[in-house]
């Protein structure tokens, strides 16, 4: 199991956020969430990593810039580690969150994916454990979507309630599924 130092995987969430070319409030919110689940501290260093990440330049000189962003984040790792320390998440958790940013705006676009896929490479994650990952979170970022449209059409009619309480369902079912994984996995 290769590991990332909690401020790195951070700078690699927020460049996650970025890569696109705009951080939606869906977005922060969610990199403000699972900031404080990765460290309990981090709100003490928020200001800081976000500052860094703004002022790093976007492109490189040769090659791919998001490979660029991904090494720059891993150089301050040195070496990603294979023991899980006070100041280190596990891989798996790295892809899970960058998986979670993603689908937070609705789209998950080409340079988001080719993101992903860096850090499945570094992170020696297998390809049917990334695959199995991508599909619950895009299973349930389409459940929300289609929760949210059909809450929005909700009133003054009774008969969508139905669908409602069923969609509300699957994404806590969905949910349920993702701890699961994630915890067999470890």
């Amino acid at each position: 199991m290769k590991t990332v130092k909690k401020r790195s995987a951070l700078k690699i969430l927020y460049y996650m956020m970025a890569i696109d070319g705009i951080i939606f409030d869906d977005e922060w919110s969610k990199f403000d969430e699972l900031g404080n689940l990765i460290d309990d501290r981090f709100d003490q260093y928020k200001a800081d990593i976000k500052w860094e990440c703004r002022n790093v330049s976007l492109v490189s000189q040769e090659g791919d810039p998001i490979v660029h962003l991904m090494d720059m984040a891993i150089k301050e790792m040195k070496d990603p580690g294979s023991v899980l320390t006070d100041d280190s998440i596990p891989g798996r958790l790295l892809v899970w969150n960058m998986l979670a940013i993603a689908v937070t705006d609705r789209e998950y676009t080409d340079p988001e994916r080719r993101l992903v896929d860096e850090a499945v490479r570094r992170m020696e994650i297998e390809e049917e454990d990334f695959l199995q990952m991508e599909q619950v979170l895009r299973a349930k970022a389409a459940a929300e979507r289609e929760l949210l449209f059909l809450q929005g059409k909700a009133e003054g009619k009774p008969e969508l309630l139905p669908q409602i309480k069923n969609l509300k369902e699957r994404v806590q079912i969905i949910s349920a599924y993702a701890r699961d994984i994630m915890i067999q996995r470890g």
